[in-house]
C-alpha cells in the first residue's frame, strides 16, 4: 500500500538533499513520486513503508516522518474533526510543529493532544514518538520514531577533525555519503574511489555495507586511508598506484573526489590532463547505466560524450573555492 513521507532537508544544499532522497528510494525499489517541494521540506509518495536500514543511509535529510494526514484544509479545528484517534501503541510522545513561526506550538500541541490516548506518557525531552504538524501549502500530520534516524547527525562522527589521519581538503562526510547514495548501489555491490586520499568516501561506502576499493598514487594516502578506516572499525581494499589499476577490478560504480591541482597528489600531472585521461579510462571501464559521481572544481573538465549528466550540484566551500557534485551515467 502506498505511503507518504515528509522529508526535512538540511540547509546546506536542498537540491542535493532532494535528489539524494529520490535516487536512493529508486535504488531501493520504492517507486518514489515527489508530490510536494517546499525547498527544505518535501513530501514523497512511495510504494510501501520505508525500512529503517534505508532511512539510516540518508546524509542530507535531517528527519523522515510517515504522514498520517495530508490535506488542503488549513484550520486545525476542522482537521481534528476529520482524523481518527492517533494510535502510537505504548510509546511516549511529544507534539512538535515544523513551522514554528506560523503556528503556536503550544496551541497545536494542546489541540492535537486530544487525539492521543491519555494512557500515553508525554515526554518532551526524549520521546519515543514525535507527532509533527506542518502547514505550508498543505496541512500535514506525521509520525517520527526515534529508532528511525537518518545519518545526518551521526555521520559527523566521521568528520575530518575526528580522524587520526587528517587532510584539510578532505570531503565532508555528508557530501561523501550523499555521493554514494546517488551511485545507484546497494549491499553486495562494489564501488571504487580511484583518488581515495585519506579515505573519506571509502568510510561512507563501507559504513553502508557496500564493498569499496580505494586507489591512490601517493603511498602515505594509502596508509592514511587504512588508518582512518581502522579507526572506525571498517575495512576496504586500498592499493597504491595509478588510476589505471581500476582495470584490475569488477565494479558497479565510481565515486571520487579528484585532486584540486598540480601537487604531490597528482605526481606533477596537470588536473586538465589527469581528468581527460581519467574520463577516457572510466568510459571504457563502466557498463551502460552504471554511474560516475565526481566532486570537481570545473565541470567542463569531466564532459565526455560517453556519459549523460543526470545532475549537477554546486557546493560552496569558501570565497575562493566552489566544488560541483556531478552525477553521470554511462550511455
Amino acid at each position: 500500500m502506498k505511503e507518504k513521507y515528509l522529508f526535512e532537508l538540511g540547509g546546506e544544499n536542498t537540491e542535493l538533499g532532494k535528489y539524494e532522497a529520490l535516487e536512493l528510494l529508486k535504488t531501493k525499489k520504492y517507486e518514489p513520486k515527489l508530490i510536494l517541494d517546499n525547498q527544505n521540506v518535501i513530501v514523497i509518495e512511495v510504494s510501501s513503508k520505508i525500512k529503517t536500514i534505508v532511512i539510516e543511509r540518508f546524509a542530507m535529510v535531517k528527519r523522515i516522518s510517515r504522514i498520517i494526514y495530508y490535506s488542503d484544509e488549513d484550520k486545525i479545528d476542522n482537521i481534528l474533526q476529520n482524523i481518527p484517534q492517533i494510535d502510537i501503541g505504548n510509546s511516549s510522545f511529544a507534539i512538535r510543529t515544523i513551522d514554528k513561526k506560523k503556528h503556536s506550538e503550544g496551541i497545536i500541541a494542546t489541540k492535537l493532544g486530544t487525539k492521543i490516548s491519555v494512557q500515553n506518557e508525554i515526554n518532551l525531552n526524549e520521546p519515543t514518538i514525535k507527532v509533527l504538524y506542518y502547514a505550508e501549502r498543505k496541512s500535514i500530520i506525521s509520525i517520527w520514531e526515534n529508532k528511525k534516524e537518518t545519518y545526518y547527525k551521526r555521520c559527523l562522527k566521521h568528520h575530518i577533525k575526528y580522524r587520526p589521519f587528517f587532510s584539510p581538503i578532505g570531503i565532508h562526510p555528508r557530501i561523501a555519503r550523499s555521493m554514494v547514495n546517488l551511485a545507484n548501489c546497494s549491499s553486495g555491490q562494489k564501488i571504487i574511489d580511484p583518488f581515495c586520499g585519506t579515505g573519506g568516501i571509502l568510510i561512507e561506502i563501507e559504513n553502508m555495507n557496500i564493498q569499496s576499493i580505494g586507489i591512490d598514487v601517493v603511498s602515505k594516502m594509502k596508509e592514511y586511508s587504512e588508518g582512518n578506516l581502522k579507526y572506525f572499525n571498517l575495512t576496504s581494499n586500498v592499493i597504491k598506484g595509478d588510476i589505471e589499476r581500476i582495470n584490475e577490478f569488477d565494479i558497479d560504480a565510481i565515486v571520487t573526489d579528484p585532486p584540486y591541482g598540480m601537487s604531490t597528489t597528482t605526481k606533477g600531472e596537470g588536473v586538465k590532463d589527469l581528468m581527460k585521461r581519467s574520463m577516457l579510462l572510466f568510459s571504457r571501464k563502466l557498463e551502460k547505466k552504471q554511474r560516475l559521481i565526481m566532486a570537481i572544481s570545473n565541470p567542463k573538465l569531466v564532459k565526455n560524450s560517453d556519459f549523460n549528466i543526470l545532475y549537477q550540484f554546486e557546493w560552496y566551500i569558501h570565497k575562493s573555492l566552489t566544488r560541483y557534485i556531478v552525477v553521470m551515467e554511462k550511455n
